[in-house]
């Protein structure tokens, strides 16, 4: 079964994204001082759907997407979208990748730029429109410095109470900083993998968060490693264990089996 899912993924990845579509999402804030731009998102159609999963990127958040976009490769079709696939998992999750128009900088000790209004106002506007479009839960997953969006962007919610928003999350490769704080109150899977070697997400750090929010949290928490998978001769922030390479399987069955639940 294994060798067959593999060949699938590979066809998959090779002839591009049946049926996906980049959707534009206008940016809403009664604060804005100008007519922003709107944000670009990559959108993966669930066989099944019963929630809709959004991506929110690492690095400085900038994929670049543009409206003829026909595919999207790397990480988010080997670990993404299987899970809008019913022959790779349930099938159940309606798949959005979140693009940032602009770059968010990456910071020295911490992604500051992941706490600012413009960005979390966006993800609230592009949460409320796939919200109000497909009528589904909305959950939430960060990688690496992406988590810092969550976890600022859930503040957020708290603060303004509207934490209805959202029905879960993933905490994946976080990075270091970026943490829940101790009235949340969400389902959360915890992503990391054995072999991460980026100094600046280390497991050290998620495994705390974790511990801290088992403590106060009521809602289901799961702390996976995963095992698989292979470096690459790249930056180890931006590549190899970090991005699950060669390993998309096991994160996409452990996000499905935690939902599968919710």
């Amino acid at each position: 079964m294994r060798i067959l899912q593999s060949i699938y993924l590979f066809l998959l990845l090779a002839f591009g994204d049946a049926g996906a579509q980049v959707l534009s999402v206008p940016f809403i804030d009664a604060k804005a001082s100008s007519d922003p731009l709107p944000t670009l998102t990559y959108f993966w159609a669930a066989s099944n759907p019963q929630v809709t999963l959004l991506f929110i990127p690492g690095g400085e958040g900038r994929l670049g997407l543009t409206a003829e976009r026909k595919n999207l490769g790397g990480f988010y079709a080997a670990t993404l979208k299987p899970l809008s696939d019913d022959k790779l998992s349930r099938g159940a999750m309606n798949v959005v990748v979140f693009d940032s128009p602009t770059p968010l900088p990456v910071g020295s000790n911490y992604p500051v730029s992941r706490q600012s209004t413009e960005h979390l106002r966006r993800i609230e506007s592009v949460v409320r429109f796939y919200k109000d479009t497909y009528g589904l839960p909305i959950l939430l997953m960060g990688h690496s410095n992406g988590a810092a969006s969550i976890t600022e962007f859930y503040k957020l919610l708290q603060k303004e109470e509207k934490t209805d928003l959202v029905a879960g999350a993933v905490f994946s490769s976080a990075r270091n900083g970026a943490t829940f704080n101790d009235k949340t109150n969400l389902p959360i899977l915890f992503l990391a993998h054995e072999r991460d070697g980026c100094a600046k997400s280390t497991n050290y750090h998620s495994q705390a968060v974790y511990e801290a929010q088992r403590k106060t949290n009521s809602q289901r928490l799961e702390y996976v490693l995963i095992h698989g998978g292979e470096a690459q001769a790249q930056e180890p922030c931006s590549s190899g264990f970090h991005m699950f390479y060669g390993a998309a399987d096991e994160a996409y069955k452990a996000i499905d089996k935690f939902f599968s639940k919710l």
